[in-house]
């Protein structure tokens, strides 16, 4: 490995620490756009913290609990260590990123360093990491997925310099905050075990413990273990394209290689084929005449094959397993993004070399203004991507604050029953529960989901029902303390438009017919029992609601 005293080394680490704190500025930008302004993932793995704060917070309410329910204990930990030096969770979401950057870009770094000791070549690799990473909401996100790329880097680094204790340290922590990593780890251990002839007692010791994790992992059993199965998972509308959790597709291209859920390959793949410099590498690598620095390369160089062989098998896996595994993209795609930086850093810096060589050694300059030329090139498919991923950090912007502040007003034991967006928004900026909602309509856990997707469809007959006895018993049933509706919600359009309630084809339809036919019971109560209202939407009392 390059002396880490050297001065091109402490220079290249430094520039890939502030590339990392530039990329994160334009995501903490948006994110701290409004005090409404919230990561949409972040709306389902962050809102039952703000328990933290306020115990008494979301009590018995179904969503929080499962939530809470499937969430890591490193996750829980970390946030809950955040709030005791008080920084609220939200707050706290939206700047881990930046710290998460900065970590995973010094692993990206070393690692390089450790396969091609090259410290432009690690600066390189960093950069083609960030720019990828920040257009996309996985970092961003601030949610057990987050934390993938640091610790597996952190683990690659120290399975590449054979240091035990820092191995172990990295396989816990996978298992604390992103336990499928672990397969991944224990994967390339594996491997490692079967081909490697030295050092079998690192190797073994590092997968007894990433075993030893597994199968702890795999014995807590929660309040929500039901794990959906391939065949009742093709019987609901919510695994089909336009569905909730989109994932099964006609189009093999989409389902096998670049489907979000079930793809081999980054869904980005446009900026991926803009980014695929290390294809050259192979041929590269076989002219070492030509291209002085293949020589530094060393054997190291395979745990790139290694990475993706092990990944392709997990993938191949959880299909076979389909959603024991959870998804099979988990196990290819972010594993890809590392493989891409490495090679494509590698490469790059390859060739960059070989063009300044060609150059007259006394032209410095010239020399200098290829290297400031080709980092540009490099930097320009983040520009071309932002094109294709306008909203490419998924920050959402809550449009009715004074909604929010009425219902923080509101007992903190209070439930809303809605079939309007602002359901997405009401438990992470209102603090208050919800019956069902869109965003909370996870269906990978039948426990839970089959509630939820109960819950969503005797609201829906509710709502648009002409009888007043399906109000009441759907208030007796749920016992919510409001009804949030949309203003445009008795129109057409508004149910036929709506991807998430076409998912209850039967419900929905009904509740066409039921517009077509006449008015719904409930529109006669609108204007007596509204408490609360915005220029799109009435809150009603469900006690009102009640009274014929």
């Amino acid at each position: 490995m390059k002396n880490s005293l050297d001065p091109k080394f402490k220079l290249w680490l430094s520039v890939s620490i502030v590339v990392a704190i530039l990329f994160s500025f334009s995501g903490l930008k948006l994110a701290l756009e409004t005090a409404y302004t919230v990561q949409d993932d972040a709306r389902q793995h962050v809102f039952w913290l703000q328990r933290l704060n306020d115990a008494d917070l979301f009590p018995n309410d179904l969503i929080a609990d499962y939530f809470s329910s499937v969430a890591p204990a490193g996750y829980k930990f970390l946030y809950w260590l955040a709030n005791l030096f008080g920084l609220d969770p939200f707050l706290f979401n939206k700047i881990l990123p930046v710290f998460l950057g900065i970590l995973t870009s010094i692993y990206m770094f070393l690692v390089t360093i450790e396969i091609f000791p090259v410290p432009f070549a690690g600066f390189l690799s960093s950069l083609l990491l960030n720019q990828n990473l920040w257009l996309l909401n996985d970092l961003v996100s601030g949610t057990p997925r987050a934390f993938f790329y640091v610790f597996f880097s952190s683990f690659i680094y120290y399975l590449l310099r054979r240091q035990l204790l820092f191995c172990l340290i990295s396989i816990v922590l996978q298992g604390l905050f992103y336990p499928q990593t672990v397969l991944i780890s224990a994967g390339i251990l594996l491997l490692n075990l079967i081909t490697q002839k030295q050092k079998q007692y690192f190797y073994l010791t590092c997968l007894t413990l990433a075993i030893a994790i597994l199968t702890l992992y795999k014995l807590q059993t929660g309040d929500f273990n039901l794990v959906i199965t391939k065949e009742a998972a093709k019987q609901l509308p919510e695994f089909y394209p336009g569905g909730r959790s989109s994932f099964f597709d006609d189009n093999w291209w989409d389902f096998w290689l670049v489907g979000e859920r079930s793809g081999f390959f980054p869904y980005e793949w446009e900026y991926v084929l803009l980014s695929s410099f290390g294809l050259l590498l192979p041929a590269i690598a076989k002219q070492p005449r030509r291209f002085r620095l293949v020589n530094y390369l060393n054997y190291k160089v395979e745990i790139i094959g290694q990475i993706l062989l092990v990944s392709f098998g997990l993938f191949c896996l959880a299909h076979l397993l389909l959603f024991k595994l959870h998804l099979p993209s988990r196990y290819s795609q972010h594993t890809w993004r590392i493989a891409i930086a490495l090679t494509n850093g590698i490469t790059l810096s390859i060739l960059i070399k070989w063009l300044t060589d060609r150059v007259n050694r006394n032209r410095k300059n010239l020399q200098r203004l290829i290297v400031a030329i080709a980092i540009a090139i490099v930097l320009i498919p983040t520009y071309i991507a932002q094109h294709y991923y306008p909203n490419r950090f998924s920050y959402v912007t809550g449009e009715a604050p004074e909604l929010y502040q009425f219902l923080q007003q509101q007992p903190k034991d209070s439930s809303i029953a809605t079939l309007s967006k602002e359901g997405d928004f009401i438990p992470s900026l209102a603090q208050r529960s919800v019956l069902t909602s869109r965003e909370y309509s996870i269906p990978y856990h039948l426990d839970y989901y089959n509630q939820i997707r109960q819950r969503t469809k005797d609201l829906i007959q509710a709502q648009y029902s002409n009888s007043q006895a399906d109000i009441t018993q759907f208030l007796e049933k749920y016992q919510p303390d409001f009804w949030a509706i949309d203003k445009n919600a008795f129109e057409i359009n508004y149910l036929e438009d709506n991807g998430w309630l076409q998912q209850f084809q039967s419900e929905t339809q009904n509740a066409i017919n039921n517009l077509q036919q006449g008015k719904p019971s409930i529109i006669d109560k609108i204007d007596r029992c509204s408490v609360f209202q915005t220029v799109k939407l009435d809150l009603l009392d469900a006690r009102c609601i009640a009274k014929n």
